[in-house]
């Protein structure tokens, strides 16, 4: 941008003004801009529509990132001559698009737009940039409700952190800080390494000094971008520079066994490559990850990976183009709803850099375009990833904004409602031995009985038994849990709104080993009323009872039908004869060995609740399974 034309050619007649110029061109070509600054300063005070003198002072500010003086000087040659120039409106643009000046923004790429000297080859990046600066306008003059509360100096300090992942029950916070190397690190490649921390909340909600996680996570490179699954039992994280990986940075993952977390392992490929693959983010039912990939030195895009039956990741796929941009995709966050992603971009519209945005799958898994979380959430600088806690009420981000400890601060806020992922509630239990009570690693599967949808497919802790998970609102759910040697449990149930991460609905689970004379309750088996006519809800039951048979192939059982008291004891006698043989055919009709079944109808003569109330007789409406033989 300098100019090197001949003295004859400046627009100044000034001598003097000319001649500290000169001296200008000569420091700057020296690179000793300080020097340069002052002679052009001395040439603009003898000539002060010297266009060649602003010109070249917005060049050295710009080069030395100082843009608000760039802006300073380009608009003053702007001013002293449009049309010596014109690429100067672009340049103002630009700029003033960084620091979120949006009205100057788009005067100057209008101006610039409006000038035959234009460069045509810039006319979609002006109009863009044009669209930028309008909706810039229009956020600052629409702001949603953000009150950033910073967590505190427990957590944050002189250095930069960065919020990772937050515990369902949200007592325990995990994050990167990013701060000198310290006598942990042996590799010295930066000065600067990141490492992950911890905090825990004491009885009074307040929280702990964070301290620095072992080296079971921290390592002589780098670590971040940690997700930990809604059970609490999976977590992946980003590592950089190990001898195991792939690439520059790769993604681990780790399991939780009782109270400790287990060696983290390279996820491997496809999902780790000769790329950088960070930014991992797990689904509530734990089947599918979301994570970035970085092409070379390219932009970046968000993927998926689904959890195979083998416990390796695979089906890799770009999460496409309603989501991710020519620009780059960056921290995907997907809620425990499973239907919200948060993530950050610089390739929507925005308000300049990255900015946030959030959107929705359907039922078919198709996301909705994106929407921009709007001023002040967003500004003119980056933002570079939020959270939501479990309940979906509250919001955690990473600011450097004014009044914190230094660089990068933790903040929490109120997510307004708009942007609210959609309400769950949690199921916790416990799965135990019904006879000893000791804790069972067992299999638990949570379905939808409405449309027979699986919703979550896992295994509870080897040592604790524990489990959560996180289940839709208001439907209707069937649950199975089975264990090699055990009979399996199943039960159904609607779980409300109000119960939440912080108080979840609970279910203690007893298992019973196969035994003679041991039965269970097929809770899960539907007929229509007074029909012994099987619903098709009934199917992913029956195929509970046809694994159980097989796996356990010297075993017969009996299928019993019960009634209530409603009616004759000749028509309960019968109704409960028929359901329990609708069962016996269906078993035999997917492959059950009728040698390994029989039915029997009881009516009403085996209450297991009083008859007196409605919930009652309906507990006393069921089918049975009896071990009879093994």
């Amino acid at each position: 941008m300098a100019q090197h034309s001949k003295k004859t050619h400046y627009t100044s007649k000034s001598r003097k003004a000319v001649k500290a110029f000169d001296r200008a061109m000569l420091f700057f070509s020296d690179k000793n801009y300080s020097e340069a600054i002052e002679d052009l300063n001395e040439a603009i005070k003898r000539d002060s529509n010297f266009v060649e003198a602003y010109l070249l002072a917005g060049q050295i500010n710009e080069m030395q990132h100082n843009i608000p003086s760039a802006i300073y000087y380009y608009h003053k040659a702007a001013i002293a001559n449009p049309d010596f120039y014109p690429m100067v409106f672009y340049i103002l643009g630009t700029h003033e698009l960084e620091l979120g000046q949006y009205q100057k923004a788009l005067n100057d790429f209008k101006a610039y737009l409006a000038n035959p000297k234009m460069d045509k080859r810039l006319t979609k990046l002006v109009n863009e940039n044009i669209d930028k600066a309008y909706f810039g306008i229009d956020q600052l003059a629409h702001p949603v409700d953000f009150n950033p509360v910073n967590i505190g100096p427990e957590i944050n300090t002189p250095a930069q952190e960065y919020i990772n992942t937050i515990s369902t029950d949200e007592q325990t916070i995990i994050f990167t800080r990013k701060a000198k190397r310290n006598k942990y690190t042996q590799n010295k490649r930066n000065a600067e390494e990141e490492d992950f921390y911890s905090s825990v909340k004491d009885k009074s909600g307040k929280w702990k000094k964070a301290v620095r996680m072992g080296p079971l996570f921290n390592t002589h490179g780098n670590e971040g971008a940690m997700n930990i699954s809604p059970d609490q039992r999976k977590m992946v994280f980003t590592a950089c520079y190990r001898k195991d990986g792939f690439g520059r940075c790769d993604i681990y993952e780790t399991w939780k066994k009782g109270n400790r977390w287990l060696q983290p392992m390279n996820i491997g490929p496809p999902v780790n490559t000769g790329n950088w693959e960070s930014n991992a983010s797990l689904s509530s039912d734990g089947k599918t990850l979301y994570f970035v990939r970085r092409q070379g030195r390219g932009n970046s895009d968000i993927y998926t990976a689904e959890l195979q039956a083998d416990g390796h990741w695979g089906k890799v796929k770009n999460i496409g183009d309603v989501i991710n941009t020519e620009g780059s995709e960056m921290t995907p966050y997907i809620h425990p709803d499973n239907k919200t992603l948060y993530f950050s971009s610089n390739g929507h519209l925005g308000m300049g850099g990255y900015d946030l945005y959030y959107s929705r799958k359907n039922a078919n898994g198709e996301w909705s375009k994106p929407v921009n979380l709007g001023y002040p959430i967003n500004d003119y600088k980056n933002q570079m990833g939020m959270i939501i806690n479990a309940k979906g009420n509250m919001a955690y981000l990473s600011s450097d904004k004014k009044g914190g400890y230094g660089g990068f601060d933790i903040y929490r806020f109120p997510l307004y409602k708009e942007a609210r992922p959609v309400a769950v509630s949690y199921l916790k239990g416990v799965i135990r031995d019904a006879k000893t009570k000791i804790p069972l690693q067992a299999k638990f599967e949570l379905y939808d009985l409405s449309s027979n949808k699986l919703i979550v497919e896992s295994l509870s802790d080897p040592v604790s038994g524990d489990f959560m998970v996180v289940i839709p609102s208001g439907s209707l759910l069937g649950l199975n849990v089975t264990k090699k040697s055990y009979l399996f449990y199943s039960d159904q149930f609607v779980v409300d709104s109000n119960y939440s991460s912080l108080k979840p609905y609970k279910k203690n689970i007893f298992l019973d080993k196969i035994e003679v004379d041991k039965k269970i309750i097929l809770k899960n088996i539907f007929f229509a009323t007074s029909s012994y006519d099987l619903q098709k809800k009934s199917a992913m039951e029956l195929t509970k009872v046809k694994k159980l048979l097989e796996e356990n192939p010297t075993i017969k059982i009996e299928l019993g039908g019960h009634t209530d008291n409603i009616g004759s004891i000749k028509d309960n006698m019968k109704l409960s004869q028929e359901r329990a043989k609708a069962v016996y055919l269906y078993l035999i009709s997917i492959g059950v060995n009728p040698k390994q079944l029989s039915y029997k109808g009881y009516g009403k003569t085996q209450p297991v609740e009083s008859n007196d109330t409605e919930e009652g007789r309906a507990k006393n409406r069921r089918t049975e399974l009896k071990v009879i033989d093994l």
